[in-house]
């Protein structure tokens, strides 16, 4: 369904009593005013409009004080007096900012609304650049649809309708629409899965994708991130649609005071503030790639920040929210208590401005320009960061690098500059958790630094603001192993060295007996007399072979003696987002083997395990798309199970899925050690009637153990961390060759 003003304003204001309403909405036409209540129109005006309040009609003189909160805090506040006319009083904004009215008189009560300023001019040539296939749309007057994907930034906030509002007047075109389709909670690839459900029936003309928030905090690779930006935009294109990017924005979760410090459990780092910024300026040499606009919502929120972090945070509160689904208010009215990660509607004004001006090419430069370079020396990684005066003007202040999120790094910090526009200062920065090669195996340094092009955040301190900078440092030598996919018959690997833009193939020996596991890649690389490494790890795991048949699902397992099995349980399948990470005594604390039947109408899953398994849960991932298609982004179905007391399995469907028909499940505990598990899992699940036609399925398992000390143990079967994408799903072919004459999955990572 499109927006709703009713539903948004009354959330809005929660029980403040009156509500704010009246105006077309950006579907065009509001709906029936309540019976009781004050209503205002409209909810948000720009600030050479009036707001006008509707009250009772046996009312004559209402006296008034407005106060607001600008970005930059406590606005101008103004009193008075107004005349009821016809059953309305209209009132004046004073600023750019929420106004928050309180009446007496005749009428009592508190209001809201927000001021916003008008638009600046469209530049019609900008808009056409930016958005090719819907500029002229625009233009003509024609209808033109924008939808919002993204996570509970999105769902909490109206950035959305503010920008309608702002494309309506500065096109002059009455006919632009917004719908809203975001998942709190959830990663990009939420709007992969939901694209043939959300996108295809609305077809919109333009689709605004911001994600990143949840990414980043649940250990998405940035790889897999990208993948599913570039997968929005292409798939968006084939429907005739434009697409924008929008960088996530800044988190305020960190202490800002020694005493809060000492006082938290587990304290945010600083640079928690800015824990998005790597994931944000990735996007940005995809979007030039894809000739894609890229809206900097994460500096529209930060603003003019402050002169220290603590301080930068501390600037943000205007335009937070106090408390979850509270857009019209702001931490300011609480002192800075409330929620850490929604900005409230000045925040999403500063968010729709960002996108105003990424399509109407107005979006200024940073004043700085941050160019770098790793290299290897003897005592381990080093980065030689460049940063230049791109600004017209003298300009001075410091640098200061990081902190990364679970990594070090060390520079000299702070870093003071003085420099004319166009002259440079230099800064090297050291890795010290990288000081060999075969470092970069292990978590963080292998998301930083062994994909070859490590990004540093730096924060810019200048004239009491602050700015926050992710310099890409690639490697002086450029070398890496290729990351893809690939199928392997027998047990030869081959994988790809790319060395100055030129690839050449490696053989690697998958381990004779092996049906799952990892090897480290590592290659040194000379040029120049200087030394370079590609480091990469090969993932592989045999297909599982599944037979046709049925099963009766009671959890005894008497029928499945012959079942061909894959292990998941193995100290290599031992790991989350953070690597290899094993809490059990000994790999028989808890070690499954599963097995899968094709029915009629569903699978059959059996699972045998060994040691106590009665608090553990699961989910399973299937993806039955074409076989070209597995390990891409796209659309995937999963279960979640659990194990109850009276011997039944509680499973529940994900999200994608329409329907489960029969879903169902059962265990027993064996009497000498482990436990069996059986379930049933319907086709109709996977939106199909069948297995698919190919013979192979996309598979994947996720099994969390609960050891006796109540430490989780994450054990996968073809997965490196997160598995809400289905990049490293293996896969299951019915079949009835012997599992040793099964092929592999085999990635580089």
């Amino acid at each position: 369904m499109g927006f709703n003003r009713w539903n948004l304003v009354a959330a809005m204001l929660g029980g403040a009593g009156l509500l704010l309403a009246g105006a077309p909405t950006a579907q065009g036409a509001a709906e029936a005013a309540p019976a009781t209540g004050l209503v205002a129109v409209p909810p948000y005006v720009f600030t050479d409009e009036p707001v006008v309040l509707q009250v009772p009609p046996a009312a004559h003189r209402v006296s008034w004080t407005v106060r607001t909160i600008t970005c930059g805090g406590w606005g101008p506040t103004r009193e008075g007096e107004a005349a009821v006319e016809n059953g309305r009083i209209a009132l004046a904004s004073l600023a750019e900012g929420i106004h928050i009215a309180t009446l007496s008189g005749d009428v009592e009560g508190e209001f809201r609304w927000l001021a916003m300023a008008p638009p600046p001019r469209l530049s019609k040539d900008r808009l056409l650049a930016a958005l090719p296939r819907t500029g002229k749309k625009l233009l003509a007057g024609e209808k033109v649809t924008l939808m919002a994907m993204g996570d509970s930034v999105t769902w909490t906030g109206d950035y959305k309708t503010l920008l309608t509002l702002m494309l309506r007047r500065a096109s002059g075109n009455p006919n632009v629409a917004c719908f809203d389709r975001s998942y709190p909670g959830r990663s990009v690839d939420a709007s992969v899965r939901h694209f043939q459900d959300d996108i295809l029936p609305v077809r919109p003309d333009v689709g605004l994708l911001m994600y990143g928030l949840n990414d980043q905090a649940g250990g998405v690779p940035l790889a897999a991130y990208l993948e599913q930006y570039r997968w929005v935009a292409e798939h968006l294109a084939e429907i005739g649609a434009d697409t924008v990017f929008l960088t996530p924005t800044p988190d305020l979760g960190i202490p800002l005071t020694p005493e809060e410090q000492r006082q938290a459990k587990d304290p945010n780092p600083p640079g928690y503030a800015f824990r998005t910024i790597g994931f944000a300026e990735s996007l940005r040499p995809l979007a030039e790639e894809l000739h894609v606009p890229l809206a900097d919502a994460f500096h529209a929120v930060w603003g003019t920040g402050g002169d220290t972090i603590q301080k930068s945070v501390q600037a943000m509160w205007p335009v937070y929210l106090p408390s979850y689904g509270e857009p019209m208010r702001s931490r300011l009215e609480t002192d800075g208590g409330g929620d850490a990660v929604h900005p409230n509607v000045l925040g999403h004004l500063a968010i729709a401005r960002a996108v105003y001006e990424a399509i109407t090419g107005a979006a200024p430069a940073p004043p700085l320009a941050m160019t770098g370079r790793s290299e290897w020396t003897p005592g381990g990684v080093v980065s030689h960061l460049t940063v230049r005066n791109a600004s017209p003007d003298r300009r001075a202040g410091r640098l200061e690098v990081g902190p990364l999120m679970n990594g070090q790094l060390e520079a000299p910090s702070p870093c003071p500059y003085d420099l004319e526009s166009g002259q440079e200062v230099r800064l090297d920065v050291k890795w010290p958790q990288a000081a060999k090669p075969e470092d970069l195996l292990r978590y963080p340094n292998d998301a930083y630094l062994a994909p070859g092009r490590p990004l540093i955040p730096v924060v810019d301190f200048s004239a009491g603001s602050s700015r926050v900078y992710a310099a890409a440092a690639p490697f002086e030598v450029d070398a890496a192993f290729v990351r893809r996919r690939q199928i392997v018959q027998d047990s030869t690997a081959t994988v790809g060295l790319l060395v100055d833009g030129r690839c050449r193939e490696v053989a690697v020996e998958i381990p004779q007996g092996s049906e799952v596991g990892r090897l480290p890649l590592i290659q040194s690389v000379e040029r120049d007399g200087r030394t370079g490494w590609a480091v990469a790890e090969l993932a592989y795991v045999r297909y599982g072979a599944a037979r046709r048949g049925e099963a009766t699902v009671d959890g005894s397992l008497e029928e499945w003696a012959d079942a061909p099995q894959v292990p998941v349980g193995l100290p290599c399948q031992a790991r989350f987002t953070q690597g290899p990470q094993d809490n059990r005594a000994s790999p028989d604390e808890c070690m499954t083997r599963w097995a899968l039947r094709a029915g009629k109408d569903g699978l059959f899953i059996a699972v045998r395990a060994t040691g106590c398994i009665e608090k553990d849960r699961f989910t399973l991932f299937f993806d039955s798309r074409p076989p070209e298609l597995l390990g891409t982004a796209g659309r995937y179905y999963w279960i979640n199970g659990s194990l109850k007391p009276d011997g039944q399995v509680e499973l529940g469907k994900g999200e994608t899925s329409k329907e489960a028909p029969g879903l169902r499940g059962a265990w027993k505990v064996l009497p000498d050690d482990g436990a069996t598990v059986e379930m049933f899992v319907p086709y109709a699940l996977m939106e199909t009637a069948a297995w698919p036609a190919s013979g192979d399925l996309g598979f994947s398992i996720w099994w969390v153990h609960v050891g006796a000390d109540d430490k989780t143990t994450n054990l996968m079967w073809s997965e490196d961390g997160h598995p809400w994408n289905p990049r490293w799903y293996g896969i299951v072919r019915l079949t009835d060759r012997q599992p040793e004459d099964m092929p592999f999955m085999v990635r580089v990572r």
